[in-house]
Protein backbone atom coordinates (compact mmCIF):
# COMPACT_ATOMS: atom_id res chain seq x y z
CA UNK A 1 0.00 0.00 0.00
CA UNK A 2 1.34 3.23 -0.91
CA UNK A 3 1.84 6.00 1.33
CA UNK A 4 -1.44 8.07 2.10
CA UNK A 5 0.83 11.66 2.63
CA UNK A 6 2.19 10.76 -0.98
CA UNK A 7 -1.20 9.60 -1.89
CA UNK A 8 -2.46 13.25 -0.98
CA UNK A 9 0.66 14.88 -2.54
CA UNK A 10 -0.55 13.20 -6.12
CA UNK A 11 -3.85 13.73 -6.02
CA UNK A 12 -3.78 17.77 -4.71
CA UNK A 13 -0.83 17.97 -7.31
CA UNK A 14 -2.60 16.13 -10.22
CA UNK A 15 -5.21 18.26 -9.39
CA UNK A 16 -3.70 21.26 -9.86
CA UNK A 17 -0.77 20.40 -12.37
CA UNK A 18 1.39 22.52 -9.98
CA UNK A 19 3.48 21.22 -7.01
CA UNK A 20 3.04 24.70 -5.65
CA UNK A 21 -0.36 25.39 -5.90
CA UNK A 22 -0.31 21.13 -4.06
CA UNK A 23 1.73 22.78 -1.59
CA UNK A 24 -0.30 25.59 -0.21
CA UNK A 25 -3.52 23.30 -0.21
CA UNK A 26 -2.12 20.84 1.85
CA UNK A 27 -0.28 23.46 4.16
CA UNK A 28 3.07 22.01 3.39
CA UNK A 29 6.14 23.49 1.29
CA UNK A 30 6.58 22.79 -2.08
CA UNK A 31 9.60 20.55 -1.59
CA UNK A 32 7.68 18.23 0.47
CA UNK A 33 5.34 17.56 -2.25
CA UNK A 34 8.19 17.21 -4.33
CA UNK A 35 9.85 14.53 -1.80
CA UNK A 36 6.34 12.84 -1.15
CA UNK A 37 5.60 12.63 -5.21
CA UNK A 38 9.42 11.31 -5.87
CA UNK A 39 8.94 8.93 -2.92
CA UNK A 40 5.59 7.46 -4.23
CA UNK A 41 6.87 6.97 -7.67
CA UNK A 42 9.49 4.82 -6.50
CA UNK A 43 6.79 2.91 -4.57
CA UNK A 44 5.15 2.60 -7.69
CA UNK A 45 8.07 1.70 -9.58
CA UNK A 46 6.15 3.95 -11.82
CA UNK A 47 6.54 7.81 -13.05
CA UNK A 48 3.67 9.97 -12.30
CA UNK A 49 4.39 13.23 -13.45
CA UNK A 50 6.37 15.01 -16.76
CA UNK A 51 8.07 17.66 -15.10
CA UNK A 52 8.99 20.71 -17.34
CA UNK A 53 10.37 24.09 -17.55
CA UNK A 54 7.87 25.61 -15.01
CA UNK A 55 5.20 23.23 -16.17
CA UNK A 56 3.80 19.67 -14.54
CA UNK A 57 1.99 17.55 -17.30
CA UNK A 58 0.75 13.78 -15.81
CA UNK A 59 1.86 10.62 -17.32
CA UNK A 60 -0.51 8.20 -19.19
CA UNK A 61 -0.24 5.86 -16.13
CA UNK A 62 -1.60 8.37 -13.69
CA UNK A 63 -4.37 9.30 -15.73
CA UNK A 64 -5.35 5.91 -15.15
CA UNK A 65 -4.93 6.10 -11.77
CA UNK A 66 -6.10 9.63 -10.54
CA UNK A 67 -9.35 9.06 -10.70
CA UNK A 68 -9.33 5.36 -8.46
CA UNK A 69 -7.18 7.48 -6.08
CA UNK A 70 -9.87 10.46 -5.81
CA UNK A 71 -12.34 8.28 -5.60
CA UNK A 72 -11.18 6.56 -2.78
CA UNK A 73 -10.75 9.92 -1.07
CA UNK A 74 -14.21 10.26 -1.60
CA UNK A 75 -15.13 7.18 0.18
CA UNK A 76 -12.66 7.72 3.64
CA UNK A 77 -14.62 11.71 3.46
CA UNK A 78 -17.73 9.41 2.70
CA UNK A 79 -16.93 7.44 5.76
CA UNK A 80 -15.88 9.40 8.20
CA UNK A 81 -19.00 11.88 7.70
CA UNK A 82 -21.14 8.82 8.10
CA UNK A 83 -19.03 7.56 11.47
CA UNK A 84 -19.23 11.30 13.13
CA UNK A 85 -22.92 11.76 12.32
CA UNK A 86 -25.47 11.76 14.94
CA UNK A 87 -28.31 9.05 14.32
CA UNK A 88 -30.81 11.80 13.80
CA UNK A 89 -28.86 13.86 11.06
CA UNK A 90 -30.35 14.02 7.85
CA UNK A 91 -27.49 14.53 5.42
CA UNK A 92 -27.61 15.10 1.21
CA UNK A 93 -24.49 14.24 -0.67
CA UNK A 94 -24.49 15.73 -3.98
CA UNK A 95 -21.25 15.20 -5.97
CA UNK A 96 -21.45 16.86 -9.47
CA UNK A 97 -19.53 18.98 -11.81
CA UNK A 98 -18.23 22.41 -10.69
CA UNK A 99 -20.04 24.07 -13.62
CA UNK A 100 -23.55 22.54 -12.79
CA UNK A 101 -22.94 23.23 -9.57
CA UNK A 102 -22.49 27.09 -9.76
CA UNK A 103 -24.92 27.82 -12.27
CA UNK A 104 -28.09 25.34 -11.38
CA UNK A 105 -27.68 23.86 -8.03
CA UNK A 106 -26.37 26.73 -5.54
CA UNK A 107 -28.66 29.48 -6.92
CA UNK A 108 -31.91 26.84 -6.11
CA UNK A 109 -30.53 25.57 -2.91
CA UNK A 110 -31.87 28.41 -0.76
CA UNK A 111 -35.34 27.32 -1.83
CA UNK A 112 -34.47 23.62 -0.93
CA UNK A 113 -33.09 24.92 2.08
CA UNK A 114 -36.15 26.51 3.31
CA UNK A 115 -38.77 24.03 2.41
CA UNK A 116 -36.09 21.15 3.94
CA UNK A 117 -34.54 22.74 7.31
CA UNK A 118 -33.59 19.24 8.85
CA UNK A 119 -31.35 18.49 5.88
CA UNK A 120 -27.53 19.60 5.70
CA UNK A 121 -26.51 19.22 2.22
CA UNK A 122 -23.04 18.75 1.18
CA UNK A 123 -21.73 19.46 -2.61
CA UNK A 124 -18.53 17.85 -4.07
CA UNK A 125 -17.37 18.87 -7.24
CA UNK A 126 -15.40 17.01 -9.79
CA UNK A 127 -14.07 17.60 -13.55
CA UNK A 128 -15.38 15.98 -16.16
CA UNK A 129 -12.76 13.50 -16.48
CA UNK A 130 -13.41 12.23 -12.86
CA UNK A 131 -16.96 12.67 -12.66
CA UNK A 132 -18.06 8.84 -13.30
CA UNK A 133 -15.51 7.93 -10.30
CA UNK A 134 -17.58 10.26 -7.73
CA UNK A 135 -21.17 9.33 -9.28
CA UNK A 136 -20.48 5.80 -8.82
CA UNK A 137 -19.84 6.20 -4.87
CA UNK A 138 -22.23 8.56 -4.40
CA UNK A 139 -25.59 7.40 -2.00
CA UNK A 140 -28.66 6.59 -4.26
CA UNK A 141 -30.56 9.57 -2.71
CA UNK A 142 -27.65 12.08 -4.15
CA UNK A 143 -26.95 9.61 -7.18
CA UNK A 144 -31.03 10.50 -7.84
CA UNK A 145 -30.50 14.58 -7.20
CA UNK A 146 -27.54 14.98 -9.22
CA UNK A 147 -29.26 12.98 -12.14
CA UNK A 148 -32.39 15.58 -12.02
CA UNK A 149 -34.98 12.63 -10.74
CA UNK A 150 -37.50 13.59 -7.81
CA UNK A 151 -35.85 12.71 -4.24
CA UNK A 152 -37.83 12.79 -1.18
CA UNK A 153 -35.17 11.80 2.16
CA UNK A 154 -35.90 8.95 4.10
CA UNK A 155 -35.91 8.31 8.17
Amino acid sequence: MPSLNGLRAFEAAARHLSFTLAASELNVTQTAISHQIRRLEEELGIRLFIRQNRALALTPEARDYLPGVRAAFNDLRLATDRLLRKEDDKVLTVSTLASLAAKWLLPRLTDFQEQHPGIDVRITTSTASSTSSATMSMPRSAMAAASGRACVPTG
